[in-house]
């Protein structure tokens, strides 16, 4: 997936030495395709954490929002006919701010360009499986086999294949149950 390095130089003053921007996405600029009005977010998805880039004043003023990859639950995508939305439920956030304002289970990066979604989509469940993989003691990577003959979790109510060790199901939000 590209990386736009305009996005990357907005939080140049947040990432640490170490961190790698992986991927970006970008809201459209139409709010008529579930976009944004004025300032669009951006999000990055780095070696460690989600940067989420709320613009505000015109561009004057950028607030930024971080979620570490451990507290992501799950990861879900909504592909419409122009544009698509990434949910992202959230474990031990406070709900009250930022992407998971008004009490949400799920904060959501809406008008996103389709292909752009996917692809950042699954970047982020990537990286979610190598950190479940670093969890269990594996290589990242390691145990694809074994994964794919069983050990995926599928949820009881409506059936969703969901990332190893997630606790809710990314449709439809169900807790999951893990032997």
């Amino acid at each position: 997936m590209a990386v736009d390095q305009n996005e990357v130089k907005a939080a140049k003053d947040i990432l640490w030495q170490d961190e790698v921007v992986e991927a970006t996405v970008r809201q459209r600029m139409n709010p008529l395709l579930g976009g944004a009005v004025i300032m669009p977010t951006s999000v990055l998805a780095t070696n460690k954490r989600l940067i989420i880039l709320n613009r505000a004043s015109m561009t004057l003023r950028v607030d930024y929002e971080v979620i570490p990859y451990r507290q992501i639950a799950s990861v879900r995508l909504e592909r419409g006919v122009v544009t698509s939305t990434i949910f992202v439920r959230v474990q031990g956030y406070d709900v009250d701010k930022g992407l998971l304002k008004n009490g949400k289970q799920e904060g959501e990066i809406d008008g996103l360009k389709n292909k752009e979604a996917q692809e950042f989509a699954d970047c982020i469940n990537r990286r979610l499986e190598q950190m479940q993989d670093m969890a269990e003691g594996e290589q990242p990577g390691a145990g694809q086999a074994d994964k794919s003959m069983g050990a995926y979790v599928f949820c009881i109510k409506c059936g969703t294949k969901q990332v190893p060790g997630a606790q809710f199901c990314s449709k439809c939000g169900a807790k999951l149950v893990t032997s």
